[in-house]
């Protein structure tokens, strides 16, 4: 009794519909898709997609050397198996919100987003952050998926990566319309909390990408990965094929960026194979939820329109106080916007683990997130969508409209990283780059010095960074090479100097804490391990002391950072 029959395109609507529509969203900001499966994307003509091309942009967007300190890639972030989405929920993945506390009275306004980069001033230093010390810094949102991007004319949630791509090298516009999966893909490189140190310029980057070999850290590299990289071994010959020459701008990095991501089409789920004909695709409880999505009564696919399954449109939904984030309002400007976020797709919706633009830990599910709409929405009305009001659905109803969305929009190649959702294994995902060994001694203040060091050692890396904080502000200090433990690689090695024997201590580095009192020292060094086949496997261990007489012998120290080459 509950069968639909397939969505067919519909007519135009009525002008006064439209007109509606918009006044209620805002300027929309995806193209008009017509109902049945999912189209591919558009492409402007000035980044036409090639294969070189797009296997290029799969290497960086998988490339963990394009941040500062080789932490953080663009798909640390963005996970296919997550929907697209950040997969990470510890405390790493934690933002204080307005107040700037963690949890307490008020942790209501805590947000739930991604981890980047600890701070780092422009010469590689550990710099301590107002909100997050010494720990990786979080965005203030939560990443979007990358997956159907390519539909949207403006990106982020307050859509400020708009469709005119200017080159930011020359500031000629590239790409008058359609340029916003370029305009976007370059912001995350230039920023400090995501991906930079502070000041990192487009010189920094071509030069870093023009010395490293590629995906040095990435291990499990997918099949097309490794075809191009025996053929083609640097970034400057990965460009070349691309492009006709070995030059590494920011418009050609956009442009791979760009095309790689145009080239993760869903278009594959039960939803779309039921589009195209097959009435077995969807079982009969995810029709149920279909129907209930599409009834005029819920108002989903007013927003969350098929194929895309969204419109593009910003709204608020009275989830959280506009002062916390005034999401597109600080974009645009307009107080019409204030509270108004962009309306996701829900392709793939049930892989991730957070939803909402704050990654509201008390919608930990979809049928959580569904269910919210229930009495329309949140509990705060300033600039709340009216289209929320007088929606009401039973927890029964929820249930099938989840089992819809979970189920009958996830393309399986999607959840299953498959073909051309494949990719490459992160260094991040392996473990951390360091663990600590022991105790450390306590000097001034009670303090006692904390070791540092997230970026991993690989063979040939030149970012290796291992800092120290909570020292005696302006004392001496020195980072030990406590001992060097034969690997895997059969070959004990010490770059510099004569090979120690395990339980001996090296100097590596002398330098002065910066200026302060009790626990404000900190310094980094940053070094590079060479580059030899024979080092994998092998572990360091490190150990920072400084001068400080209010510790026993007079010495503070770190415990030790135990890091093992990749």
């Amino acid at each position: 009794p509950w069968a639909m029959p397939r969505i067919m395109p519909q007519r135009p609507r009525p002008a006064r519909a439209l007109a509606c529509g918009l006044a209620l969203a805002g300027a929309a900001a995806a193209p008009a898709l017509a109902q049945g499966p999912l189209p591919a994307p558009p492409v402007p003509p000035e980044n036409p997609i090639t294969p070189a091309k797009r296997v290029l942009g799969k290497a960086l967007f998988w490339e963990e050397q394009l941040s500062s300190d080789n932490t953080v890639a663009c798909g640390t972030c963005h996970v296919p198996a997550a929907g697209g989405s950040d997969p990470r929920l510890d405390m790493g993945s934690r933002h204080p919100g307005l107040d700037g506390v963690f949890g307490g009275p008020n942790g209501a306004d805590d947000r739930f987003a991604s981890g980047g980069v600890t701070r780092q001033d422009a010469s590689g230093g550990l710099v301590e952050d107002a909100l997050f010390g010494f720990e990786p810094q979080v965005t203030g949102r939560r990443s979007p998926t990358m997956i159907g991007a390519a539909f949207f004319d403006e990106l982020f949630w307050d859509g400020r990566a708009g469709g005119t791509f200017v080159d930011p090298e020359t500031g000629l516009v590239s790409i008058p319309a359609g340029g916003a999966l370029e305009t976007q893909s370059l912001i995350p490189i230039l920023s400090f909390v995501e991906m930079s140190d502070e000041g990192r310029d487009w010189d920094d980057v071509r030069d870093k990408l023009g010395a490293v070999r590629p995906l040095a850290l990435a291990s499990d590299l997918t099949p097309d990965l490794a075809a191009a990289l025996a053929t083609s071994p640097t970034y400057p010959e990965l460009f070349a094929d691309a492009y006709g020459d070995p030059a590494i701008t920011a418009e050609r990095i956009a442009y791979a960026l760009a095309t790689y991501q145009r080239t993760l089409h869903p278009d594959e789920t039960p939803w779309d194979r039921y589009q195209a004909g097959n009435t077995s695709a969807l079982t009969g409880s995810q029709v149920q939820g279909m129907n209930s999505f599409m009834s005029a009564g819920l108002k989903c696919a007013e927003c969350h329109t098929p194929p895309l399954f969204s419109d593009g449109s910003y709204r608020n939904l009275g989830l959280r106080d506009i002062a916390e984030d005034n999401g597109r309002q600080g974009h645009t400007g307009a107080f019409a916007d204030r509270g108004r976020f962009k309306t996701p797709t829900l392709r793939n919706a049930g892989l991730r683990t957070r939803f909402f633009h704050n990654g509201d830990p008390t919608f930990n599910s979809l049928f959580l997130s569904v269910f919210f709409y229930n009495q329309g929405g949140g509990f705060f009305l300033d600039n709340k969508d009216p289209l929320l009001a007088s929606i009401f659905m039973a927890p029964s109803t929820a249930t099938r409209i989840t089992d819809f969305l979970q189920n009958g929009l996830t393309d399986p190649r999607v959840a299953a990283e498959a073909p051309p959702f494949d990719r490459p294994t992160l260094a991040s995902e392996r473990g951390p780059a360091s663990i600590e060994v022991g105790t450390g001694v306590t000097g001034s203040g009670g303090v006692t010095p904390s070791i540092v060091a997230r970026a991993p050692a690989y063979v040939g890396s030149n970012e290796l960074r291992v800092s120290v904080h909570g020292g005696l502000g302006g004392a001496p200090a020195a980072l030990l090479l406590v001992s060097s433990v034969t690997g895997g690689g059969g070959t004990v090695y010490q770059p510099g100097g004569p090979v120690p024997t395990l339980g001996q201590i090296r100097l590596l580095h002398r330098t002065r804490l910066s200026p302060g009192g009790p626990g404000d020292g900190v310094a980094t060094w940053r070094g590079r391990v060479p580059d030899d086949p024979a080092l994998r496997g092998v572990t360091f261990d490190f150990l920072w002391v400084a001068r400080d007489p209010a510790a026993p012998g007079g010495q503070s120290r770190t415990p030790t950072a135990r890091m093992v080459v990749q």
